[in-house]
């Protein structure tokens, strides 16, 4: 229990035995005091309300009491676990040394044999140092290429980082260009000019080809049509054709801009004021 909930566990026992004998003085004298008693029924009041709030602290005091001794017991048990494998690495040290202790040991009693077999395991214990040695400055070179290592991977770890910005706004910047290319085709395409095309800028193609609508259909909302007109016929991608119904009230029906050619057929999508009546056996005309 800590300082804090002891000092209000005392201040909750003396306010209790104070409003007790309050309390027992306020009977005996309530037909002489009646005022008094008024008095003392107020402070009682307060006072009660004053141990609530002692009794409120109380249990705020508790559970932070509670998160801290959670908080210290995740500490300790953290520590322990570190305390743990320091234990495993030292009891790995001792069984090292122990065992060579134990060569130690068995070089010594064979010393005691011959003064030939002294030399030998003196040399032995020599050697078995220059070992030791050895693997101590291998340890500490382990250390400093494990820090080097750690060091290099936060310098790459920060490079890949400067690049994988670098990166988001290079395909920030193409998407943006891939937008403003698509947008300058669609001007083109409205305009009447394709790419690698052998329109001129007016939209009227160097090329006459005529031919009629095949099929017509709508795919993702965009409305498509085949025409009977392809490769053979010199009709080539981003060609641009004018759909014409001589039987309708308005002949022109709009534009069909051609986006996959075929030997004998290619197929485009339509633009222009009146695609929806597009229909089979309109005829298509590179000029008029």
């Amino acid at each position: 229990m800590s300082v804090l909930t002891k000092i209000f566990v005392v201040l909750l026992v003396i306010l209790s035995i104070a409003l007790t004998a309050g309390t027992v003085v306020w009977v005996n004298r309530s037909e002489h005091y009646a005022e008094t008693g008024k008095t003392k029924t107020a402070k009682i009041a307060a006072q009660e309300a004053e141990i609530g709030n002692l009794r409120a602290q109380y249990a705020l005091a508790s559970t932070e009491t509670e998160s801290v001794r959670q908080a210290m017991q995740k500490q300790i048990d953290s520590k322990q676990q570190e305390a743990d494998q320091l234990k495993a690495a030292i009891t790995d040290r001792d069984t090292q040394i122990a065992q060579r202790d134990s060569n130690l040991a068995q070089l010594a009693a064979a010393q005691k044999s011959a003064t030939d077999a002294l030399t030998v395991a003196q040399k032995t214990v020599d050697q078995q140092n220059t070992a030791i040695a050895d693997m101590r400055k291998n340890d500490l070179d382990l250390q400093k290429r494990v820090a080097e290592q750690s060091f290099a991977i936060n310098d790459w770890t920060n490079k890949y980082d400067v690049v994988n910005r670098q990166e988001r706004d290079d395909r920030e910047q193409i998407t943006q260009l891939e937008s403003d290319n698509q947008k300058i085709r669609e001007t083109l395409h409205k305009a009447g000019i394709a790419e690698n095309s052998t329109r001129t800028v007016n939209g009227e193609s160097l090329v006459r080809v005529e031919g009629v609508i095949r099929s017509a259909q709508k795919i993702n909302g965009v409305p498509f049509a085949t025409i009977s007109v392809g490769a053979a016929d010199q009709v080539t991608k981003g060609m641009q054709f004018k759909v014409i119904d001589p039987n309708a009230r308005d002949p022109f029906l709009g534009y069909l801009i051609v986006d996959r050619v075929e030997p004998n057929e290619a197929i485009g999508h339509l633009t222009g004021p009146h695609v929806n009546e597009v229909h089979v056996g309109a005829e298509v005309h590179t000029q008029l």
